[in-house]
């Protein structure tokens, strides 16, 4: 007896399946994942997971495959780049209008020790290449004794209380946590925050804050305050792109005084990378809280994948104020983003008019790389130095905003 045969039609979600498992069978490092973004990944290894939101390109995805999949060697004296002239994985070079024709012919014949004056820091890692900038900074921060009362004043911090709860204890007449020492139901935890802030013991208040609050949260701000000044640490990367290509310049910036000094590590060659990671990482101790601006989701764990594609131990992460996370919930409503540089005109009043887009840094460092021209990493070393330098001028109107609303 013959079998009947049903010509069944595959739905479009069934035909994207078929064809993802299709290129995945093929290279078995790419994996795609029909509910999700596009998302690349290199850590220590070279390895590819490429997740697209289903309209899967055969033609994309093996070039993929093929430009991450290349042998990379950190100590190489030029990095490998395609056909545009760029590094592979990354966008194409600009129009030859935007090309700094007129930086290379100011610095032509120049070095980049004669430009930058700066000097060789030699490390575990190796030497590397240090640029140190000095100016002077008016930088004030509200008194510490404000933060005891904010943390008793935030009723939410004893679990089981949310805002609906918080409300009702109000209207009853509660107005701290220490009127909550005697509660059958609250008293354990608000005499534990009561004990814990009469002693002082911010660094473990500020860990059970961080899992009770929000990180945009205001009292996150201001647990910023039991840091020192002279222990902020003012951080920010410029790199060769977004996933897993090297650092190119460090930039750090501490105050001691009303001087700032802000150090910037400049890579010469890409093999300097270690050895500017190590400089680094040593400046990173446990007293110090690192203050950036996205830090969070970008910076630091850049930072750590580089040093993990290096075999480099990173230490434990500082205490780490983001404050991109506060410029939303303060300023989100007022500003058209909250990109650094709009937070710098609108709120500052500090605009950058001929600065150069964090977008074009690659290109320039790439242009030196290529004709051995100092001339375009003068504005990427600016770029750089000034967001360093307006992060404390961020974090002081941050805490002036918080402390007294009217600002």
């Amino acid at each position: 007896m013959q079998k009947k045969v049903h010509n069944l039609k595959r739905s479009p979600q069934q035909e994207q399946s078929r064809s993802s498992r299709a290129i995945c069978s093929s290279h078995p490092r790419v994996y795609f994942h029909p509910a999700r973004r596009p998302f690349l990944y290199d850590y220590a290894e070279t390895q590819i997971e490429t997740m697209y939101d289903g309209r899967v390109i055969r033609g994309i995805a093996e070039r993929w495959i093929g430009e991450t999949t290349a042998a990379y060697s950190a100590a190489q004296s030029v990095y490998p780049t395609g056909p545009s002239g760029w590094p592979p994985g990354m966008s194409p070079a600009p129009g030859p209008s935007t090309a700094p024709h007129s930086l290379l012919s100011a610095y032509e014949g120049c070095t980049v020790e004669e430009v930058f004056c700066g000097r060789d820091v030699h490390t575990t890692g190796g030497t590397c290449y240090a640029v140190e900038h000095s100016e002077t900074i008016s930088f004030t921060r509200p008194d510490i004794s404000i933060l005891a009362d904010a943390i008793m004043e935030d009723l939410c911090l004893i679990p089981g209380i949310g805002e609906i709860t918080a409300d009702k204890l109000r209207r009853q007449g509660v107005r701290t946590i220490a009127d909550l020492l005697s509660h059958p139901r609250f008293g354990a935890d608000a005499r534990m925050i009561a004990e814990m802030t009469a002693a002082e013991n911010w660094g473990t208040l500020e860990a059970y804050c961080r899992r009770r609050r929000s990180a945009s949260n205001r009292l996150l701000l201001l647990l910023s305050l039991a840091t020192p000044i002279s222990n902020l640490l003012f951080f920010d990367i410029e790199t060769l792109g977004i996933f897993s290509r090297p650092i190119i310049l460090f930039g750090t910036g501490r105050i001691q005084g009303t001087r700032m000094t802000i150090t910037q590590y400049l890579l010469r060659d890409i093999g300097e990378e270690p050895a500017a990671l190590c400089a680094v990482l040593e400046d990173m101790t446990a007293a110090t809280r690192l203050v950036t601006y996205n830090g969070r989701a970008f910076d630091y764990p850049y930072l750590r994948d580089r040093a993990g594609y290096y075999r480099i131990p990173a230490p434990v992460e500082p205490t780490h104020t983001d404050l991109l996370h506060h410029v939303r919930r303060e300023w989100r409503r007022d500003l058209p983003n909250c990109r650094l540089g709009t937070v710098e005109g609108e709120i500052l009043g500090q605009y950058r008019n001929h600065d150069l887009p964090g977008s074009l840094v690659p290109w320039y460092y790439q242009t030196y790389r290529q004709s051995g021209n100092p001339g375009p990493l003068v504005p990427v070393m600016d770029h750089n130095r000034l967001d360093i330098a307006n992060l404390p001028r961020i974090y002081e109107r941050l805490l002036e905003h918080v402390t007294c609303p009217r600002h």
